[in-house]
């Protein structure tokens, strides 16, 4: 029993002091017209596409009457690397110097943030630690 608890005195713990850091200054667009006025705000770092991701997911859903959570989940991760690879390129956001495959990498990232399953941080190291994968190794 004191074991459990310790184990949920440290995820209620470290949650309190990580929700700051989670604290995002992107607000969810209110319509379309929002998103093409202030594109640069939206596209310039992942919290902004994932913002659009959301209500472009939301607005699609909603025409064509998605009722199953998982493909409403696919529909926003399409979303997702959709817009980042066509503002790639476009050299365009935050995604502008992005090979087509990081794009997609960072679009499926996205697309997890946009479903609400990771948060920016806990994705940003996901996608810190892939990149490292394929970074050349130096010789020593």
């Amino acid at each position: 029993m004191k074991k459990l608890l310790v184990v949920f005195a440290l995820i209620i713990g470290t949650g309190l002091f990580a929700i700051p850091m989670l604290a995002q200054d992107v607000p969810v667009p209110d319509d379309v017209i929002d998103i093409i006025t202030q594109l640069n705000l939206y596209m310039g770092s992942m919290a902004g596409v994932a913002a659009v991701t959301t209500f472009l997911a939301a607005l699609l859903n909603g025409l064509m009457k998605v009722e199953k959570k998982f493909v409403k989940q696919l529909v926003a991760w399409f979303i997702a690397i959709l817009l980042l690879v066509v503002t790639d390129l476009f050299n365009f956001g935050f995604a502008a110097e992005f090979s087509i495959l990081k794009a997609v990498l960072y679009g499926v990232g996205t697309g997890l943030v946009a479903n609400g399953i990771f948060d920016i941080p806990v994705v940003k190291a996901i996608l810190d630690a892939v990149e490292g994968w394929f970074k050349p190794k130096p010789i020593v």
